[in-house]
């Protein structure tokens, strides 16, 4: 399949300041790419060859002035929150960053002449939909959680929009993300280990989830880009990826621990529980506002129902493959892991 090298192209990451885009704007700065960041978040240490735009996906005076010039947008800012049952309040935020931030990236993009858009979406798009397995055909899920419900919405609006006004698009569909310094998942689980709080088990441990280490996730989504030429079965899709070794959530957690030297405590927690005493403690938080669920009914879920696809259309269209394996993965991730626990 052709290819249009991104080497010198000068990019846009949104959501930069974040663990995927982080990892994003290193990789293409190794490509000799001048990037754009647009983030929320302060600037950092000045970097040769980033320009960083504080500013919110919600402004499109924002992103427009991010997207000045530039060839290629990775958008990858968004709010993951799994509640089905929250204040209005946090449903219209969510909404409006998921959703018309996603839009906005759209527009602007359009509007700046860019010429390829990568969107990040997630597994979470065939939420409960014949996961075992399945591929891009399944349909889009039904599930009411916030964070599914918008990121099918953005996902949507992004591959609705290639070929309009001269731009391309495709969407990434990543698992569960992990990698040495990843904060939001497991920097809560080693904070919570620390404090000598058990691991939390839901269900019997049989049911299985996609994860992709850091490195495969970049890898595919600057693959992805350089595929987003006319013509290419590439546009207008969207994509699977992952270390293509489900495991269990649970397990998961387990091994990461274990590679951290830590025996963990474990409190199994029967399905039917965990699924009745989320959905009550969404419901008293979306009724007073506080406290905030430790978990939803949708994180039971991704423990108890097969969530694993086939990669098959990635290897073929992207000519993906991932560059490390969950094994691999996991012991690096938890190297970082054990700095980062013993620092505490």
């Amino acid at each position: 399949m052709d290819i249009a090298p991104l080497d010198g192209k000068l990019c846009l990451v949104t959501g930069g300041a974040g663990f995927l885009g982080r990892h994003l704007v290193a990789a293409l700065r190794a490509k000799g790419c001048p990037v754009h960041v647009l983030d929320t978040a302060p600037s950092p240490a000045p970097e040769d060859g980033v320009r960083w735009f504080q500013g919110d996906v919600r402004s499109h005076r924002d992103v427009l002035t991010a997207c000045e010039g530039v060839d290629t947008v990775f958008h990858t800012a968004a709010v993951i929150e799994a509640l089905a049952h929250a204040p209005r309040s946090m449903i219209k935020t969510i909404e409006s960053i998921n959703v018309g931030g996603t839009k906005n990236v759209i527009q602007a993009a359009q509007r700046a002449g860019a010429r390829r858009l990568v969107h990040t979406s997630t597994i979470m798009a065939s939420f409960c939909m014949g996961a075992e397995g399945g591929d891009e055909s399944a349909p889009y899920s039904t599930a009411r959680d916030l964070y599914t419900a918008t990121k099918i919405a953005g996902e949507r609006a992004v591959l609705a929009a290639n070929g309009q006004g001269g731009l391309l698009t495709c969407a990434i569909r990543p698992g569960g993300i992990y990698g040495p310094g990843e904060r939001l998942t497991y920097g809560r689980l080693i904070r919570a280990l620390k404090m000598g709080v058990p691991l939390i088990i839901f269900g019997d441990g049989s049911a299985r989830l996609d994860y992709v280490y850091i490195d495969n996730l970049v890898d595919a989504q600057l693959r992805a880009a350089e595929r987003l030429i006319q013509g290419s079965r590439v546009c207008g899709e969207a994509y699977f990826v992952s270390d293509e070794t489900p495991i269990n959530a649970g397990r998961f957690s387990i091994e990461l621990v274990k590679n951290m030297g830590i025996e963990p405590r474990l409190f199994r927690l029967p399905d039917p529980v965990a699924r009745a005493f989320g959905a009550t403690w969404e419901r008293f938080y979306q009724a007073f506002g506080r406290p905030k669920p430790l978990f939803t009914v949708a994180n039971v879920k991704l423990c108890d129902i097969d969530h694993y696809f086939s990669i098959d259309k990635a290897k073929r269209d992207l000519e993906y493959a991932p560059l490390v394996d969950t094994e691999e993965g996991l012991r690096r991730t938890a190297v970082e892991a054990r700095e980062y626990y013993d620092s505490l």
